[in-house]
């Protein structure tokens, strides 16, 4: 029984080794974490990404190539530069407009919406254009080309690191009112529930893909259709659903 049990053991460490081996041998997809987000998207912790939906769809994009996710930490404003470089092949969660980078574009398969929250001390906005003269709650490196251009000038900023600072000073009463992203303010609520904040304006809704390295144009039609696939089994739904 007890040589019964070592065979067992020694095969399972064999297996466990050979599945290393497959999936060192596999060429690496290098995909930029985003330091400035916050959950739900992305979890650093040792300036590595642990968790959120960035970290799960680069991992199911690598493997539907037949590739091996390596992320990348770097801030926003450098993102589009490492992949426009070729010092990094993706970054996901953007879109045309937000990079001015010369990349190449999957096809749409997120969806987001940019809204003003505001204090709950903090009156109601009937337009964005009545916050031209407010200082606004901001993410260093973040553009916000639609507000912008409602302002018909440059927005008055105060930037964070992140996302989740931005919400959180929010909440402090350091600012009356941040842009932020709904998914971003649900996830900060739910979290902290008796956080005075809430939506007071919704600022735009927007389709977004990947960004993808110009040297690595033959990867595009085979991520697009990575993606079709996770749409059409189910398994995008499944990890939108994870963060809800």
């Amino acid at each position: 029984m007890q040589h019964a049990s070592r065979r067992l053991a020694m095969v399972a460490a064999l297996l466990a080794c050979a599945r290393a081996h497959a999936v060192d041998d596999l060429p690496a997809l290098r995909i930029v974490a985003p330091t400035n987000q916050s959950m739900p998207l992305l979890r650093m912790a040792d300036n590595r990404p642990v968790d959120g939906l960035l970290v799960d769809v680069g991992e199911a994009l690598a493997d539907r190539v037949s590739m091996s996710a390596v992320f990348l930490p770097l801030p926003s404003k450098r993102a589009g530069t490492a992949v426009s470089a070729g010092t990094a092949d993706l970054l996901c969660y953007v879109k045309p407009g937000w990079l001015e980078d010369n990349v190449l574009w999957t096809q749409a398969f997120l969806t987001g919406t940019a809204i003003v929250a505001a204090h709950g001390d903090a009156p109601a906005v009937p337009r964005l254009q009545s916050l031209r003269d407010e200082t606004l709650g901001t993410v260093l490196g973040y553009r916000y080309p639609v507000i912008d251009q409602a302002f018909m000038q440059p927005m008055r900023r105060e930037d964070v690191p992140d996302a989740e600072t931005n919400l959180r000073r929010l909440a402090l009463g350091r600012v009356r009112y941040a842009v932020t992203d709904r998914a971003a303010l649900a996830y900060f609520l739910k979290a902290n529930p008796a956080a005075p904040v809430r939506e007071v304006l919704e600022v735009e809704r927007y389709q977004l893909g990947c960004a993808l390295a110009p040297d690595k144009a033959w990867l595009l039609q085979p991520l697009n259709r990575a993606i079709q696939r996770m749409q059409a089994d189910g398994t995008l739904e499944t990890l939108l659903n994870r963060y809800r």
